[in-house]
């Protein structure tokens, strides 16, 4: 199986021809690549991406509030953190508490809800140990977004509506550039005794030499390894861009975004 997706990457690349044209031997190496990598490894990003994504989905409802308690704020307001003189921005602010104790603790709130005094404690108590936390949570996860990483990733993404090989070449041409060359010297002989582009027979061995090779506890394998798993950890930029893009939007980080994904730069064209 891992070798016929590869020949078939191999064969799909050597339909196209002209300046940008590849020797299908490159995206039939890189799917055997992905297909003895697959189901190996697994991004460190998603558990928690997930955690928070689902969080922000619960608080959505609630950061208007947070924007009207933005509106009630100057700097000159600010003397420690969420501490202000201005008492219509503490009032907004303890309201967006409130709005967030009721998205993430229910069942308290309504346990509490005739007794204002204990609404005012929940609402401090869901600030400081659920509310807060998550925007630090999410500062810290966006902390290493890349933006020009993010967008040399989507500018991959055009090669997949061609074929998935060309996709992956491409795409650890920019995840792991060195590594994948040091790959590419392993797995393939010099460019010079490569079988002609039209020769799928030549190809096709050339391609069952990668993908045996890539066996386990092989320094071939150690290395599609390294790729494979940079590529994983990489794909989390667009979930970062997202965050790191609410967080700014709603004045809860510092910041500015130029990029938020390929679509912006579709709907610009």
């Amino acid at each position: 199986l891992f070798l016929s997706m590869a020949a078939t990457a191999a064969a799909a690349a050597a339909k196209y021809t002209g300046k940008f044209a590849l020797h299908p031997v490159l995206p039939g190496a890189a799917q055997a690549v992905v297909d003895a990598c697959t189901g190996r490894l697994q991004p460190s990003w998603t558990g928690k991406a997930q955690e928070l994504l689902g969080t922000w989905e619960k608080l959505a409802f609630c950061m208007p509030r947070y924007a009207e308690f933005m509106e009630k704020t100057s700097r000159k307001d600010l003397k420690r953190v969420h501490v202000f003189m201005n008492e219509n921005a503490q009032a907004k602010l303890g309201e967006f508490y409130l709005c967030c104790a009721l998205r993430l603790r229910p069942d308290d709130v309504e346990a509490v809800a005739q007794d204002s005094a204990e609404l005012l404690r929940l609402a401090n108590e869901v600030a400081n140990n659920d509310v807060e936390p998550f925007f630090q949570e999410c500062r810290d996860f966006v902390s290493g977004y890349d933006e020009e990483l993010h967008r040399r990733l989507d500018d991959t993404t055009v090669w997949r509506e061609v074929e998935d090989g060309l996709f992956w070449h491409h795409s650890f041409e920019v995840v792991a550039p060195k590594a994948y060359t040091a790959l590419k010297q392993t797995l393939l002989p010099p460019e010079p005794a490569w079988p002609s582009r039209d020769d799928q027979d030549a190809v096709q061995v050339m391609l069952e030499s990668c993908s045996a090779a890539l066996s386990e506890g092989t320094p071939a394998m150690a290395k599609a390894e390294e790729i494979y798993s940079a590529f994983l950890e990489a794909s989390a930029m667009p979930v970062k861009a997202s965050i790191r893009a609410a967080l700014i939007d709603h004045n809860i980080l510092y910041g500015q975004v130029n990029y938020r994904g390929r679509h912006d730069v579709d709907q610009s064209e």
